[in-house]
């Protein structure tokens, strides 16, 4: 029998994590060792396929290989949502003995990691989504039985009340991040795991991917098709960074296009937007000194003294003006430019300079 007791103070600690935002991985980890696992992860799937995931920490490493393809396939690494209805289901609710002795996930990639037996919960689906919780037990324990599940099942209720309340502050969270960048004329899209845009101005409503959206509002540069792919998996993909591209619409005239991750605890199994993108007008956006230090502080996801510093080296200044300027010292200011140049890509100040000069000008 599992440790009820055990699970239940796992499960409130996931739900206090999902209320104040904290880390979910030691609620994971005490959950594993409540229910005798040697693993458990979270899995976030859009269309039926597993996209974000969050693991508890003895087994994050494992689910890194699983999810980035360096495990053996197999039809039952995910189960169906049929299974779903009564709570908790285990291997041998869906599988024969023989067919689990046969499977290579099973006997390839978990028995060497000393685990085997399955126990799952579905905590949301709506939308093609779905976002389960899967506990993987010692081998040398045996499979869950009858009274494991309904230990487990005893603790759904709070674990699904997790779940919901991450969805729905981090995504209030995201949506709150867009009003706060977007400005009159731009338009926001909201990005995915996957970098689909699941939410968007009515012009672009529908899911699609960014650069169909994009199309679809004469926002389109076949040129730059290539780079703004990748700028997408960087804002999504791990770890996320920002990236900022000038783009050409269909009229000829120069459009920004800013994406900003959506980064933090669970955001990337409980928060449907993983970046977002906002497409400017830098016409309109002009007004100095002042709308350079935005525009670089939101591109970049720079601190307000890296923008100060980024804003000022953009327009020519030397590392020792810029110390003269703001009362640093000179080492100071490069120290502040080495992480401006982290974020932003560049490998040099001539490099970010032209960075910037071509989104200003």
């Amino acid at each position: 029998m599992l440790d009820r007791d055990g699970l239940t103070f796992a499960a409130d600690e996931l739900l206090a994590a999902a209320l104040l935002d904290q880390d979910w991985r030691h609620g994971l980890d005490r959950l594993a060792e409540a229910a005798g696992a040697g693993g458990v992860t979270i899995i976030r799937f859009y269309d039926g396929r597993p996209g974000a995931f969050l693991s508890s920490t003895e087994w994050a490493n494992a689910d890194a290989e699983l999810f980035s393809g360096h495990a053996p396939p197999s039809p039952r690494q995910f189960y169906p949502d049929s299974a779903f209805r009564n709570g908790f289901v285990t291997d041998q609710d869906l599988y024969t003995a023989d067919e689990l002795r046969r499977d290579p996930y099973y006997q390839e990639f978990l028995r060497p990691r000393g685990v085997f037996w399955h126990a799952k919960c579905r905590l949301h689906y709506g939308h093609g989504d779905r976002i389960s919780l899967s506990l993987k037990r010692a081998l040398k324990l045996g499979a869950y039985g009858h009274g494991d599940v309904a230990a487990l099942n005893s603790v759904l209720p709070h674990l699904l009340t997790a779940g919901r309340i991450a969805r729905r502050v981090l995504q209030a969270e995201a949506t709150g991040m867009a009003r706060v960048l977007q400005r009159p004329g731009d338009l926001v899209f909201h990005l995915d795991a996957k970098g689909w845009v699941r939410q968007a101005h009515d012009e672009a409503r529908g899911r699609s991917t960014l650069p169909a959206a994009l199309a679809r509002v004469g926002a389109v540069d076949q040129a730059r098709l290539a780079s703004l792919d990748r700028a997408v998996m960087a804002a999504v993909g791990v770890p996320q960074r920002p990236a900022l591209l000038a783009l050409t619409d269909s009229d000829g005239a120069s459009r920004l296009l800013n994406l900003v991750p959506i980064v933090g605890r669970a955001r990337e199994v409980f928060c449907e937007t993983a970046a977002l993108a906002i497409l400017t007008d830098p016409r309109a956006s002009r007004g100095g000194l002042v709308s350079e230090f935005r525009m670089l502080r939101q591109a970049f996801d720079l601190t307000g003294r890296e923008a100060q510093i980024a804003a000022l080296l953009a327009r020519g200044q030397s590392v020792a003006r810029i110390a003269g300027n703001l009362g640093l010292q000179p080492g100071t200011v490069r120290t502040h430019l080495k992480s401006v140049l982290s974020k932003s890509g560049a490998h040099r100040q001539g490099e970010f300079i032209a960075l910037v000069r071509r989104l200003i000008s």
